[in-house]
């Protein structure tokens, strides 16, 4: 007994030399203050992990803005293992740009060559104060702090760690601290930089970023918490962001201000801040920030460790985690409602999520309110969880979009075929929601205008009605200009086309939709000899008159319009064609003489189009595209008016703006494989292979246009580097066209080339 005696007097003067204690004999208390900084912040991250392995202990966490983010998720039960984890993924590339994971994007079915799009408010005149969608940061604030802000019952000093954050009352020109309610709210209100993301509106007020009068908040930790010691993980921008090109990065520079901090008390205040040359958006980088983070709290500890108080590495804090943890509910959705808008705009949105359902999977309700965000009538959507008697109550805050759209876009082109786009729209979200919008594209090659309305009614399975007008057309060459040639070559065929009518639209899913659609169209098509392109009086001019009655369906799930790489495609159906068809040209003879048909026809046609994408490996994957056309038209007068009327097979872009005779008929069948690899920092390299096999080939006869059953097998291939800009893809292709006048098609394309959809066609 006096051995043990002994033995544990000489260990507790051996604890007590070794651990640093207060005037009472306990522990030094550690408060550990996180500064704002965007994607420096993940430096957060590596600094917290560097302590925890160093056994320094954190008893209290003060944050603001992105040291909200990572503070709060760390005295939410967050290990700094998990959230390293979390910061390689998609997920958080996700919240952070404001762009959804693809399997949450509900894009239109439709395709338009917009890279740009402004909302503005037709009545006030304002326009949208905030850059990106704050959805996909809002709900997972909320499925993943929620729970723990439940089980802490809402104050923040239950937590796993106390923890307090900062925002910005921008009314009172003062900072706020947080220190109990929702926590998810808090964090999010806390990190709301202006002109990035709107503001958490509290009370009546909108609050900011914290940084903007608190972005280093060690007063409010000494207010709330008096620790032993102050840890600061600094990652403010330095005085040269204000020479960066990042306009953010700038805006930081500017109006995030460090607090001045006097410190008249007994506190030890240390700080950790690493050497981060990083903008305040480049959340690409955040790995290496982490490492930076991590390198830099190792290095302190071993400069300050004698000052610090230890505890036993990791165990203690692994066990108060656990305890925490093992106290939180999962995260289940018992109850749904909206708020924000009048009872009839409610209803239309209780129509996207299916609001009549109590309880739903948060999978699916996370699917639902990204389809919600998506809708031209809906501006913002903010979830917020309250947690109730066996799961969460989610309280869905909407707004009304900003009621005037302008769209700006098109392609710049090495070849002559670049294109401006531009559309402005304008809705109104009352009793049926309706929008009207006129858009156009122009350019040498194509150039298009059309006005559209649309009227949807709401319900269990949505529908709406489209009224159309819409003239486009096309100056088709036989051989385009060489790589950056400026001169076009002749013209080959000018075809022109209009059109008027209504198109019927229900949405049978979430990314599909059956469409019934009833036009009256007028083309004329003017094609010319191929040995003479002047004279007017040796072309031939085929007219057609008529109406077509369509059905079809259409899937989509694409992540790009023109370089997809993920998502799916699917697009059937048929359409009946009646109408009148003249023709005006010219017969070669003993003398050169003109000659006019006039023929009634009727005929049907379909087709079968389908696009998948999988990826293979972490920056690769590999597509397959299939299409098959069949009908039962006839051929015409002319060889060349036959062949412009055909259908044709273009899945690259080159081949959707070269006149290709090969690869037109009535009835083909045609296959395609895709390989697109992300080679580096968003450089993809993507190359592609068809084949091409018509019924019965459209050939030019010694007395007019034939069918030939035997036509042989063609392909085209295409390889292309290309990157996603601002402003649309940027991009360098060589196309290779099996049998072509000119099989090589060499360009470099930024943005996109888009076309309406032709009736006819």
């Amino acid at each position: 007994m006096l051995r043990f005696t002994v033995f544990l007097s000489f260990l507790m003067i051996f604890v007590q030399g070794w651990v640093p204690c207060s005037a009472q004999g306990e522990r030094l208390s550690v408060g550990l203050v996180l500064t704002g900084g965007g994607a420096r912040g993940a430096a957060h991250v590596g600094v917290i992990q560097a302590l925890e392995d160093s056994g320094i202990p954190i008893d209290y966490v003060v944050g603001t803005s992105v040291g909200a983010l990572v503070g709060g998720y760390y005295a939410a039960g967050w290990s700094p293992e998990a959230m390293w984890e979390l910061l390689r993924t998609d997920e958080f590339n996700a919240r952070i740009s404001g762009e959804p994971l693809h399997e949450f994007q509900f894009k239109s079915l439709d395709q338009f060559p917009s890279a740009l799009e402004l909302r503005l408010g037709a009545r006030n005149r304002d326009v949208r104060g905030h850059l990106i969608s704050s959805l996909p940061l809002d709900w997972s604030l909320m499925e993943e702090l929620g729970p723990a802000s439940a089980r802490a019952g809402s104050s923040f000093d239950s937590l796993m760690v106390p923890f307090r954050c900062v925002g910005s009352d921008v009314l009172a020109k003062s900072d706020t601290v947080f220190s109990r309610g929702d926590l998810a709210q808090a964090v999010r209100a806390s990190m709301s930089f202006p002109f990035y993301l709107n503001p958490i509106w509290l009370d009546g007020k909108p609050i900011y970023d914290g940084g903007l009068y608190n972005n280093r908040p060690i007063d409010v930790m000494i207010e709330c918490f008096a620790p032993d010691i102050i840890l600061l993980s600094g990652t403010e921008s330095e005085p040269s962001d204000f020479l960066s090109d990042d306009l953010l990065t700038q805006i930081e520079a500017l109006i995030i201000r460090p607090t001045e901090f006097s410190n008249e008390g007994d506190i030890a205040l240390f700080e950790i801040v690493p050497d981060l040359k990083l903008g305040t958006l480049d959340f690409g980088q955040s790995i290496e920030a982490c490492e930076q983070g991590y390198s830099k709290g190792l290095e302190f500890v071993e400069l300050h460790g004698a000052e610090l108080p230890r505890v036993a590495k990791t165990e203690s804090v692994a066990l108060q985690r656990g305890d925490f943890v093992r106290g939180i509910r999962p995260f289940a959705v018992i109850k749904t409602q909206i708020s924000g808008l009048d009872f009839k705009q409610r209803e239309y949105a209780h129509s996207i999520i299916r609001g009549h359902k109590e309880e739903f999977a948060p999978s699916e309700l996370k699917r639902r309110l990204f389809l919600l965000e998506s809708d031209q009538y809906i501006g913002r959507v903010y979830p917020k969880g309250q947690a109730v008697n066996g799961g969460f109550a989610v309280n869905v805050d909407v707004s009304e979009a900003r009621d005037f759209k302008v769209d700006l876009g098109g392609g710049l082109s090495s070849q002559p075929l670049s294109m401006g786009y531009a559309a402005v729209g304008l809705s109104h979200f009352g009793r049926i929601p309706m929008r009207a919008s006129v858009s156009t594209a122009f350019g040498a090659f194509y150039s298009d205008i059309g006005v559209r309305m649309n009227f949807d009614f709401h319900g269990d399975l949505p529908t709406s009605l489209q009224p159309i007008w819409s003239f486009r057309q096309w100056n088709y060459a036989r051989d385009l200009a060489g790589f950056l040639e400026r001169d076009v070559r002749p013209i080959f065929c000018n075809s022109q086309e209009s059109e008027w009518g209504g198109v019927f639209l229900i949405s049978s899913g979430l990314r599909s939709k059956l469409n019934l659609s009833f036009l009256q169209f007028n083309s004329i098509d003017q094609t010319y000899a191929d040995w003479i392109f002047s004279s007017n009086e040796l072309t031939n001019i085929d007219r057609y008159k008529g109406s077509v009655l369509g059905l079809s369906w259409k899937r989509k799930s694409l992540n790009h319009n023109q370089y997809p790489t993920k998502g799916h495609h699917f697009n059937g159906g048929v359409k009946r064609f009646q109408g009148t068809y003249k023709s005006d040209f010219n017969v070669f003879d003993d003398s050169l003489q003109r000659m006019q048909t006039i023929n009634e026809d009727v005929f049907w046609r379909g087709n079968v189009h389908f696009e998948s994408y999988v990826s293979v490996f972490e920056s690769g994957a590999l597509g397959l595209i299939g299409k098959a056309c069949f009908s039962n038209e006839s051929l015409r007068s002319t060889y060349n008016g036959t062949i412009v009327q055909a259908t044709a097979y273009a899945p690259m872009p080159g081949s959707r703006s070269v006149f290709l005779e090969n690869f037109r008929a009535f009835n083909y069948l045609a296959l395609g494989a895709i390989a697109d690899c992300n080679v580096l920092k968003g450089i993809h390299l993507r190359s592609e292979i068809h084949a091409f096999k018509a019924g019965d080939r459209i050939e030019n006869g010694a007395k007019g246009p034939r069918l030939n059953p035997e036509a042989p097998l063609f392909w085209m291939a295409g390889f292309r580097a290309w990157k996603e800009m601002p402003f649309g893809p940027l991009s360098l292709g060589i196309e290779y066209y099996k049998s072509e006048r000119s099989p090589l098609f060499f360009e470099m394309l930024l943005g996109y080339r888009l076309f309406q959809e032709s009736p006819r066609r």
